[in-house]
């Protein structure tokens, strides 16, 4: 169900910068919140915040860790079918869907597409795009997980502990309140 979800995800990622790309000229702008939100059509040739887009070798590198994450996170997401993780697989998932559908930019055009710009009074915050929130929410909720969630990280001895077998014969007829 997982990888469906990444299908999907990808797919809308790649669609809605295909609609950008085609109905908004390079640098356009249109306002949807006049002063506060506007849909744009702006590219990245680096990473997040444009880590590296000064250096011609940039994409080439990020596409490359592109790749490797890729395939790690996958690989992970397959390791974890368990449903005592889901959320952690959830979190996984999110992270791939990010990560392969700016991969996908960055190998067919080079550059990603970004569209999403928010303006605070005078600061306008790094335009981004559907994959890079579906990155960054992935990696906020494993960090959550990972700090919070205590069953992640229980020894095999506190399991033990923990998961106590009913045994049926001692049980069996016997309710809270009755010791008959």
């Amino acid at each position: 169900m997982l990888y469906v979800l990444i299908a999907i995800l990808v797919f809308f990622d790649q669609f809605i910068k295909y609609l950008i790309t085609q109905n908004i000229v390079f640098g356009g702008e249109i306002p949807v919140i006049e002063g506060f939100f506007s849909i744009v059509h702006a590219s990245n040739t680096g990473g997040a915040f444009s880590f590296l887009a000064e250096n011609n070798w940039g994409i080439f590198l990020l596409s490359g860790i592109s790749v490797v994450v890729s395939v790690i996170l996958l690989y992970t997401l397959f390791r974890l079918r368990s449903r005592q993780v889901f959320w952690i697989r959830f979190a996984i998932a999110l992270l791939v869907s990010g990560t392969i559908g700016n991969m996908i930019d960055r190998i067919r055009v080079k550059s990603v597409v970004d569209y999403l710009m928010f303006t605070f009074g005078t600061y306008t915050f790094p335009i981004f795009n559907l994959a890079d929130m579906c990155i960054v929410c992935g990696s906020i909720l494993l960090a959550v997980l990972l700090m919070f969630d205590k069953k992640l990280f229980r020894t095999e001895e506190e399991k033990k502990k923990t998961s106590l077998p009913i045994n049926a014969d001692t049980t069996e007829g016997k309710s809270p309140t009755n010791d008959a």
